[in-house]
């Protein structure tokens, strides 16, 4: 095993253990259900900023298939495509976990949301 995958690998699990720490100790920043929904959306929009890379067309590649579209992938490489994701997902989430879990950022610091009390309505 490489020690890029060793790497890979260790954050994946350091993410996973900061998500599961927050059914321990409740409280303060990011719940365990908003840990997971936060990661699922940063996955996927990752997912999407990742699926075009290294991709060569049927027309790039002169071998187009019948009936298919010509810039569709001669080879997709969707499982290392879904773990880059995957590994790229549980570094943005770290990074919000601990800027939302020390309260680095509070939402009263974001200047355009309107103060605490304009939510009692």
């Amino acid at each position: 095993m490489t020690p890029i995958k060793i790497a890979q690998i260790s954050v994946v699990a350091i993410a996973a253990l900061a998500w599961l720490f927050q059914l321990i100790r409740p409280g303060e920043g990011m719940d365990f259900v908003t840990g997971l929904v936060v990661y699922l959306i940063v996955w996927w929009i990752a997912l999407f900023a990742v699926l075009p890379f290294g991709i060569t067309g049927q027309a790039e590649s002169g071998d187009i298939i019948e009936g298919t579209d010509a810039g569709a992938p001669v080879v997709a490489n969707f499982k290392s495509k879904a773990w880059i994701t995957t590994v790229t997902a549980a570094i943005i989430w770290l990074i919000l976990f601990v800027v939302l879990e020390f309260q680095l950022i509070s939402l009263n610091d974001i200047p355009f949301l309107p103060d605490e009390h304009a939510w009692d309505a």
